[in-house]
């Protein structure tokens, strides 16, 4: 029983990734899309494909992840990315509506 309770367990499991993605998407969007932890519920959805993609050896004898530092490290870049890639497409559908203060 102690190996479930141990965090370097969920850690590598798609199945938690994948919740806790869901549940983050969701909290955004109870407080208002207001995108604050949207890319977080984004990467960790991303990371839990990655994840397993590697459990099912899609990758074939490369592994991506050996640690639970890695896949904390993957965690962060992904984020990161995510972040970048949403700042991106609102500054653009942004740019496409007048602003309503020039005159």
């Amino acid at each position: 029983m102690d190996v479930y309770a141990s965090v370097t367990y969920w850690i590598f499991k798609p199945e938690a990734w994948v919740i806790c993605g869901i549940l983050l998407i969701a909290l955004d969007m109870l407080i208002g899309f207001n995108f604050f932890v949207l890319p977080i519920g984004i990467a960790a959805i991303v990371l839990a494909g990655l994840i397993y993609a590697q459990t099912s050896l899609l990758f074939g004898d490369f592994i991506l992840f050996e640690t639970w530092r890695g896949i904390v490290i993957w965690f962060a870049a992904l984020s990161l990315a995510a972040v970048g890639i949403i700042k991106t497409f609102m500054q653009k559908s942004k740019a496409e509506q007048p602003d309503i203060n020039q005159y």
